[in-house]
C-alpha cells in the first residue's frame, strides 16, 4: 500500500508539473521544484519502503519500520507543502516591485562586460582560495585536509577560513563563458577563460570532496544545453528528470570506485542515502522535543551570511539539532563525522508542527517566484539558460532536501555574490577617453548615413 501511495504521489506531481509548465509554454523553477518532490517523496519513498521492508535497508530500518502508522500524514504533508508553494508562488507572482523591474542583468550590447565579469569572478575566486589554503600550505597542500575539514575536525587553525565560500565563484565564472560560447560567442578569450573556470571549479568541488557536488556542477551545464536550445516543456521535464537520476547514478558509482559508503547494490544505495528526509520527520513527531520553534530558524537566515566563528555560539544550527535527536550527538561531537540534513518538511515541522510545513512552503514558493522574476531580467537568453539550469537544480529541487538555513545560505553565498559583482561590471559608465566633437551623433562622420527600413 505504501509503495502505491507513493508511487501516486509522484505521478500527481509530474502531471502538475507537465500541466503547469505547457500551460505557460515553458518551464518554470516552480515546475523543476514539484517534479523533485514527486521523484523523492513519492517515488524514492516508494523505493525507500519497498527495500526497507525486505530487510535491505538495515541501517535505518529500525528508523522507520516502527512508524509505519505514520506514513500517511507524512503523505499529507507532501501535499500541504505543495499546496502552500503553489499558493506562494501566485501571490508572489501577483506583486509588483519596482527595483525588480528596472533591473536588467545584461543590455542587448554587454557582451565586452559580460566577458569582463567573468575573468573579474575567476580571478577573485583564485586569490580568496590562495589567501584560504595558506594555512594548509597552499592550494595544493588543502587538499591534505580536506576530509578533516568537511567532518567539522579540525587540526589547523585557520583565521581566514571565511574565505572558502569566495572559491565558488568560479563556478559562476565558468557558466558566464559557457553561457557567452552557448550563445554564438567563439572569441578566445571567451575559450580559454572557461576552460580556466571549468578546471578551477573542479579544483574547488575536489577539496570539498562533495560527491553530489560534482555531479550537480555536470548536470547545470547539461540542463543549460537543453534550455538554451528552447527545447519544448514536455521533453525538457523528461531530459531534466534524466539529468537527475544521472546526480544520483553517478553518487553511486563513485562511492562505489573510492570505497565510500558502499552498498549491495544501487537500490540499497538510494534507500539508505535518501531516507534522511523521512527519518527526521518520524523521530521529530515521536520525539515531539522540537516542533514549536517558532520561525526561528528562518528569522535568523541571514545571520549565516556571516563568518560561522561570529554565530557558533548563540545561533543553533537545525541540522545540529536534528542530527543530535536522530543519531545523538551533532556533527564534530562524540565521534560524528556527519550530519543528518533537514529537508522542507520536516523544517515545517520543527518551526510549528502542519501549519509550520505550510507557512515554509509559502515562504519557499515566494521565493521561487522572486527568482524566477530576477531570471526573466536576464536579456542574454543563453546566459539566463545556464542560470536557471543552476537555480533549478540547486534551489527548486536540491534546496526542499537540503532545507536548514544555515546550508542553503552559506551554498548560495558565491552565488548571492557573483551577481552582485556581474550586475556592478555590467553597470558600470563607459569611460571615454576622448572628448566627442560638437555636432556628430552616434553615426560617424565618415561612414555612410544609415539605410532606413520599412
Amino acid at each position: 500500500m505504501t509503495v502505491a501511495i507513493g508511487l501516486l504521489c509522484m505521478l500527481v506531481c509530474v502531471a502538475f508539473a507537465v500541466l503547469h509548465s505547457l500551460r505557460l509554454g515553458h518551464v518554470t523553477l516552480l515546475d523543476w521544484s514539484v517534479l523533485g518532490m514527486g521523484g523523492i517523496y513519492g517515488g524514492c519513498w516508494a523505493l525507500i519502503a519497498f527495500v526497507t521492508k525486505s530487510g535491505e535497508n538495515p541501517v535505518w530500518e529500525r528508523a522507520l519500520l516502527p512508524f509505519e502508522h505514520l506514513y500517511p500524514l507524512h503523505t499529507l504533508s507532501m501535499f500541504i507543502l505543495l499546496g502552500s508553494i503553489y499558493i506562494g508562488w501566485l501571490l508572489m507572482g501577483s506583486l509588483r516591485f519596482r527595483p525588480i523591474k528596472k533591473l536588467n542583468f545584461a543590455s542587448e550590447n554587454s557582451e565586452g562586460r559580460l566577458i569582463l565579469a567573468g575573468w573579474v569572478l575567476l580571478i577573485i575566486a583564485l586569490f580568496m582560495q590562495c589567501f584560504y589554503s595558506h594555512a594548509y600550505g597552499g592550494l595544493m597542500g588543502l587538499l591534505e585536509y580536506s576530509a578533516s575539514i568537511r567532518s567539522g575536525i579540525f587540526t589547523v587553525e585557520n583565521p581566514l577560513s571565511f574565505l572558502k565560500p569566495f572559491g565558488g565563484m568560479a563556478f559562476f565564472s565558468s557558466f558566464l563563458f559557457f553561457g557567452l560560447w552557448l550563445g554564438g560567442c567563439r572569441r578566445w578569450i571567451v575559450k580559454i577563460g572557461f576552460i580556466l573556470a571549468f578546471s578551477f571549479s573542479f579544483y574547488i568541488l575536489f577539496s570539498w570532496l562533495g560527491r553530489i557536488g560534482f555531479f550537480v556542477y555536470l548536470a547545470t551545464l547539461v540542463l543549460s544545453i537543453m534550455v538554451a536550445r528552447r527545447v519544448r516543456p514536455l521533453p525538457l521535464l523528461v531530459g531534466g528528470g534524466l539529468t537527475m537520476l544521472f546526480i544520483l547514478v553517478g553518487a553511486y558509482q563513485v562511492s562505489v570506485w573510492l570505497n565510500i559508503k558502499v552498498a549491495d547494490d544501487i537500490t540499497s544505495f538510494l534507500a539508505r542515502e535518501l531516507s534522511f528526509p523521512f527519518v527526521s520527520f518520524f523521530a521529530q513527531i515521536d520525539s515531539g522535543e522540537h516542533l514549536l520553534r517558532g520561525f526561528w530558524d528562518i528569522l535568523v537566515a541571514p545571520v549565516y551570511l556571516l563568518p560561522s566563528s561570529l554565530w557558533t555560539k548563540w545561533v543553533e544550527n537545525v541540522s545540529q539539532v536534528n542530527t543530535e535527536l536522530v543519531i545523538g550527538a551533532p556533527k564534530g561531537v562524540a565521534g560524528v563525522t556527519g550530519a543528518i540534513p533537514v529537508d522542507l518538511i520536516t523544517l515545517g515541522l520543527m518551526q510549528a508542527a502542519l501549519a509550520g510545513i505550510a507557512g515554509v512552503g509559502f515562504i519557499f514558493g515566494a521565493g521561487l517566484r522572486l527568482l524566477q522574476k530576477l531570471l526573466d531580467r536576464v536579456r542574454n537568453f543563453s546566459v539566463r539558460a545556464v542560470f536557471e539550469a543552476h537555480l533549478a537544480i540547486k534551489i527548486a529541487v536540491l534546496a526542499i532536501f537540503y532545507a536548514q538555513p544555515a546550508l542553503v545560505v552559506s551554498d548560495n553565498f558565491a552565488l548571492l555574490v557573483s551577481i552582485i559583482i556581474i550586475v556592478f561590471v555590467v553597470k558600470l559608465p563607459r569611460i571615454r577617453l576622448f572628448k566627442k566633437p560638437k555636432g556628430l551623433n552616434s553615426v560617424d562622420q565618415y561612414s555612410p548615413s544609415p539605410v532606413k527600413t520599412l
